[in-house]
């Protein structure tokens, strides 16, 4: 019996070093929204809290959209050095969202430091909520907006355009060009 906690306090005391060399960042997702169908970048804050220098390899973002398998979004790849208590920003490429249900999802960020041992990814849960892009004019939905706005734009231009005259019959006035310059005859 004493023999087995001696081991045990041996491994735990030999393993210490090991798991105190290696360095455990901290990574967080800005929270924003992203946009069915367009193009959205994603931004990764990695903090080093530990007392020596880590190396950030590689930052992605993993979303899990409903019917599709799990997608990776990558934000950076590269060797970047953290000081310790250092937090840097890191911001990927644009790329286009699917087209999907609106609605908030499970994701993850992975941040894979170097270590002496080798490489290691550690993995920071967050979520991403996706909505339909939509224009909000005077509180009229788009789908009725958009077309007023373009047939009053069209109604001032004919009528920047064109004077109305009247006229005996059928159709009461006319429509005259006002820049309309006589012939020569």
């Amino acid at each position: 019996m004493r023999a087995l906690l001696l081991a045990a306090v041996l491994i735990a005391v030999l393993a210490l070093p090991v798991a105190a060399g290696q360095p455990t960042p901290s990574a967080e997702l800005a929270e924003r929204e992203v946009y069915n169908s367009f193009m959205e970048d994603f931004e990764v804050r990695v903090t080093n809290p530990g007392p020596e220098p880590m190396t950030v390899v590689r930052v992605s973002v993993v979303i899990t959209w409903p019917g599709w398998a799990p997608t990776l979004y990558p934000v950076f790849e590269g060797r970047e050095v953290l000081a310790p208590g250092e937090a840097r920003v890191f911001e990927g490429p644009a790329i286009r969202m699917p087209q999907t249900i609106p609605g908030e999802y499970p994701a993850f960020t992975a941040v894979v430091t170097e270590t002496p041992a080798g490489q290691v990814e550690q993995r920071f849960p967050s979520s991403v909520r996706i909505t339909d892009w939509e224009v909000d004019l005077g509180g009229l939905p788009e789908q009725v907006a958009v077309p007023l706005a373009f047939a009053g734009g069209m109604l001032l231009l004919t009528l920047a355009l064109f004077r109305l005259e009247r006229q005996r019959g059928w159709p009461p006035v006319r429509a005259v060009p006002r820049f309309h310059r006589g012939r020569r005859t």
